[in-house]
């Protein structure tokens, strides 16, 4: 259980496709002031319960001397669930306005715990990319880090963003894609394989036509490296994610939408 935020979490981060290739161009599919929120659902055995709510939000605001976008994710433990394991995180990242990534960070109160991230970017020369990481729990650094790649790298939050400007419409059916993303004090590789369009009902007792997307996951928490999580997104300009299928070591989840505002 103490892996169910994460999932709903990383949920969108695993939503990006060719993304070290990819430019940005055109209109974005998000603006300031969109709010999407979440019902979180957990699964095990007879047991299948509403777990909790997330909300990500996009704002405007300057980081280090410039215009940026600060883009949040907060996640929170719900009904029975809480009563064995409560959460309350806030995860955040600042891009620039050329969706350049700029800073992470986290703030996770589960249980009797506390947990402080923050991570830079910096930018030295052309191509290269600086991530310096610190984690400290319960009062007690738990790593320091400083990663350098010739490659983009992404946290978990602002992957969403960058990845909802794909046009998924160049892809086939069966199409499979690769990237590396950042979790913590290490570098992740996932597969993203396109299985086409599906219609989706949410929450909002609407129904959306959805791409669909199965990730593949070199992650301990997944129950295997196969089909570990399915994505579906609206296949419009909006590329709002709708609903999300997690399959853990223990259980399942669903994360689906439940309600948005400032879209389109």
């Amino acid at each position: 259980m103490n892996r169910l935020i994460y999932v709903a979490l990383m949920l969108f981060g695993l939503l990006a496709s060719d993304i070290h290739a990819q430019q940005h161009t055109g209109t974005l599919p998000f603006k300031v002031g969109e709010e999407l929120t979440y019902d979180m659902y957990f699964r095990y055995g007879l047991i299948n319960t509403k777990a909790g709510v997330s909300i990500l939000k996009t704002e405007e605001t300057v980081y280090a001397d410039q215009m940026a976008y600060k883009f949040s994710l907060c996640g929170k433990s719900s009904g029975a669930v809480k009563a064995f394991f409560s959460v309350a995180d806030t995860l955040s990242s600042y891009m620039g306005k050329d969706l350049r990534p700029l800073a992470y960070t986290k703030d996770a109160h589960e249980n009797s715990d506390h947990t402080i991230e923050r991570a830079t970017y910096q930018y030295p020369s052309t191509g290269v990319v600086e991530l310096r990481g610190k984690r400290i729990k319960n009062g007690e650094l738990k790593f320091d880090t400083l990663q350098v790649s010739d490659v983009p790298i992404y946290d978990m939050i602002s992957v969403i963003y960058y990845a909802r400007t794909y046009d998924f419409a160049s892809m086939k059916k069966g199409d499979k894609l690769s990237i590396a993303y950042f979790t913590g004090r290490r570098m992740e590789n996932m597969d993203i394989q396109y299985r086409g369009i599906e219609t989706v009902k949410a929450n909002d007792g609407r129904e959306y036509y959805c791409i669909k997307l199965v990730m593949i996951l070199n992650e301990k928490a997944f129950e295997n490296g196969s089909e570990a999580m399915t994505v579906y997104i609206s296949n419009d300009q909006n590329k709002v994610p709708i609903r999300i299928d997690s399959k853990l070591k223990l259980g399942s989840t669903r994360i689906i939408i439940k309600e948005y505002k400032g879209v389109g």
